[in-house]
């Protein structure tokens, strides 16, 4: 029996679990994939937007060489601290039923091997994120092989037709980065333009690409159709042009898997998918179970690591005076 369970082992969890620690709080982090699964994800050479000192956690310092870190530094910095601080996380444990007793839960998980096991806990901290949860875009092909929802590197897709869809700073830097990498890139957004809202230093580059034409831009455009060696856009005035394609990068954001959450009571905002929850303690609507990190932001996109690190400090402290 631990005091909490923590699900979800990105930086947000082990930033809680710091903080549980650090008061003599037992507690064990299950995390269904990888440490830190999310950065995993992201493409192999991803320098973060945000400096290095706004990813710590747990007071930790993380030093890289630039001001901003790269993929690799930061996932060096998220083992070391998970090592040196001798976390208690289970890997590739994923959670797929949570039963509430009187005073305590009952989590079933199973590994990739199909092996299943039994957690208890008095408390459960959801610090599950969103980035594991790709949107979908409803249309017929996108079961296909060929149509992929993360981005890594640009190299193999060297001579390839590559559609990218979505128009945020994944969007963008896919883009950019298959272009230098030798692609034929189309890119498919739905608003009118893709150089608002986006890091200030992707917009020159992306700017003169659309002009010269070495990308081909779709504004005000959505897939319709995805096919094997096609696709077909829908663009302004409902006219549908189709062309060919080898491969489809969807980057059109992610979304809270919600369905462990509302197992258990929680409710959300059906648009926002904002969870309910206290802002001072980050308690959801349902007793002794709380939310940290991300997920607390629904689809907003407006809580990232950097705010997301603090939330475990609020959540340590209201749990401890319940135990």
């Amino acid at each position: 029996m631990y005091d909490v369970v923590i699900i979800g082992g990105g930086p947000c969890g082990l930033s809680t679990a710091l903080s549980l620690q650090e008061k003599g709080i037992s507690y064990v982090i299950l995390e269904k994939e990888a440490v830190v699964n999310s950065i995993v994800n992201c493409p192999l050479d991803m320098r973060f937007y945000s400096t290095s000192d706004r990813l710590e956690i747990g007071n930790i310092p993380f030093i890289t060489k630039e001001i901003r870190p790269t993929r690799t530094e930061l996932l060096k910095y998220y083992r070391v601290v998970t090592e040196r601080q001798a976390l208690n996380i289970k890997s590739f444990q994923k959670v797929t039923e949570i039963h509430r007793d009187d005073n305590s839960f009952t989590l079933q998980t199973i590994n990739p091997k199909g092996i299943t096991s039994t957690y208890n806990a008095r408390m459960i901290v959801f610090a599950t994120g969103i980035f594991d949860n790709p949107k979908k875009n409803g249309v017929t092909g996108e079961e296909l092989s060929k149509v992929m929802y993360y981005y890594k590197e640009g190299h193999s897709y060297y001579g390839q037709n590559v559609a990218v869809i979505g128009g945020k700073n994944s969007a963008v830097e896919a883009a950019i980065d298959l272009y230098h990498s030798g692609a034929h890139v189309s890119l498919v957004h739905r608003g009118e333009t893709v150089l608002q809202g986006i890091k200030p230093y992707l917009i020159p580059d992306m700017r003169n690409l659309i002009e010269k034409g070495k990308i081909t831009f779709y504004p005000q455009s959505s897939i319709k159709e995805i096919d094997s060696t096609s696709i077909t856009i829908r663009t302004l005035n409902d006219h549908d042009v189709q062309i060919p394609n080898d491969f489809v990068f969807s980057l059109i954001g992610y979304r809270p898997d919600v369905d462990l959450l509302e197992s258990i009571g929680i409710t959300f905002d059906p648009l926002t998918l904002v969870p309910s929850f206290n802002k001072d303690t980050y308690e959801s609507n349902v007793h002794n179970v709380f939310l940290a990190g991300v997920v607390t932001g629904g689809i907003t996109n407006r809580v990232y690591i950097e705010d997301g690190r603090f939330h475990g400090l609020n959540i340590a402290e209201e749990i401890r005076s319940r135990l």
